[in-house]
């Protein structure tokens, strides 16, 4: 039986494993990763594209930040469908 977990706050729970498997596809893509996330979140919610860029504004280390809320935003967008996967089997 898989382990089906739930966050209280019924955000997708990320896994250790689903982690790294990003930070692999990001460092092999570099750039263009960062690239393709600001398309899909411009088209996809123009709000948290806007927000990251306002934080990013404000900071010592803009590119950071942008990052970090890409990195979070597609975490959460996978383990999101990772769940919705489980829970069909």
């Amino acid at each position: 039986m898989v382990n089906k977990v739930i966050s209280s706050s019924g955000l997708p729970v990320v896994s250790a494993g689903l982690r790294q498997s990003l930070d692999t596809v990001q460092q092999e893509q570099g750039e263009n990763w960062s690239k393709l996330m600001l398309r899909q979140l411009k088209e996809e919610n123009p709000e948290i594209n806007s927000l990251l860029l306002d934080l990013a504004h404000d900071s010592q280390d803009p590119k950071a930040v942008v990052l970090a809320g890409y990195k979070v935003y597609k975490l959460l967008e996978l383990a999101e469908a990772n769940e919705r996967r489980l829970w069909r089997e």
